[in-house]
Order: structure tokens, then sequence, then C-alpha cells
């Protein structure tokens, strides 16, 4: 009899862990069918951290050659060098969509937001899916200090000249 009772139980915790599962499932399944969204994606970014309420500040990348501000009320400031752009943005899920109300342009971007590091990758720009794979990470600043468009310049001469000499070593 006390076999009856423990397979009993047995089942009894079998259904009801087969009833959460579908109850999770389903509606799982349903809403990735309506989103447009790969279920391994949308459980990936359920762990994480796309939080618009850490996005809120100045963000810079490390060669200074581009920033964003992102401001409370929807709005932000994209610079890069002496230029800067405002538009408005929104973040639904993983995916942060910027839009420039004088240039009529959008781009959605995947991305992950902690304390200090913002990594935003191009998912869709002026409506068509994006064949880019790169992140772009930027850190928390204080305050945005952009390069100038002649110090951008001078870099890239730097850099082309160091691999010149680099491409010249290796071939003595």
């Amino acid at each position: 009899m006390s076999k009856k009772k423990t397979s009993g139980v047995a089942k009894i915790i079998l259904v009801i862990i087969l009833s959460i599962l579908i109850m999770t499932l389903v509606p799982t399944g349903i809403y990735c069918a309506v989103e447009h969204k790969n279920p391994a994606e949308m459980v990936s970014s359920a762990f994480s951290s796309a939080n618009p309420e850490l996005l809120i500040g100045k963000w810079q990348n490390e060669t200074r050659s581009s920033a964003y501000e992102f401001y409370e009320d929807g709005t932000y400031e994209s610079y890069f060098s002496t230029f800067s752009f405002k538009g408005d943005y929104t973040v639904k899920g993983d995916e942060l969509t910027l839009s420039n109300p004088s240039s009529d342009s959008t781009v959605v971007y995947k991305f992950k937001v902690d304390k200090k590091t913002l990594s935003m990758s191009v998912s869709q720009e002026g409506g068509l899916d994006s064949n880019a794979t790169q992140s772009v990470e930027y850190n928390r600043v204080d305050r945005i200090e952009t390069k100038t468009l002649t110090d951008l310049l001078g870099d890239v001469v730097n850099s082309t000249q160091n691999d010149e000499d680099t491409t010249d070593s290796s071939e003595e």
C-alpha cells in the first residue's frame, strides 16, 4: 500500500510540473510568434540588462570619437567630434530605437547596459535589417569630451603610418 501512495504522489507532482511547464511555454510561444522574436533571444534578454533607467546619462566610447547623452524625457543627443544630433529614443526589451526628426532617420540597436558600460550593435537602419555584427562599447562619463575632426584624422594618419612601419619591419 505504501508503493501506491508514493506512485500517486509522484503522479500528482508530475502533473503539477507539466502544468507549470505548459502554462509557461504556450504563452511564451504565442508572444514570440506575435512579436516575431526568437525564443532563445527572448529568454537571454530576460536575463541581460537592457534596463532603460540605467541608460540615462552620458556615454562615450574609448577613442572619444563618439558619445551619447540620454535624458529621462525620452530624448537623446549624440556627438561625433564637433557635430551633435538630437532626437527621441524608445526602449522595447533589448532594442533601443533612436529617431532623428531633423533627418527623418531611425536606427534600431540591440543594447546591453549596466552602471558603467553601454554596448550597442545596429539591428535596423532606415527600416532595413542590418548585417552589422560589430558591437560598440561606451563608458559612463561625467563629462563628454569628444575629439575634434583634426584629432580624429591625425589618429587615422598615425595608425596608417604605424601599419606601414610594422609592414616595413616585418619585410626586413
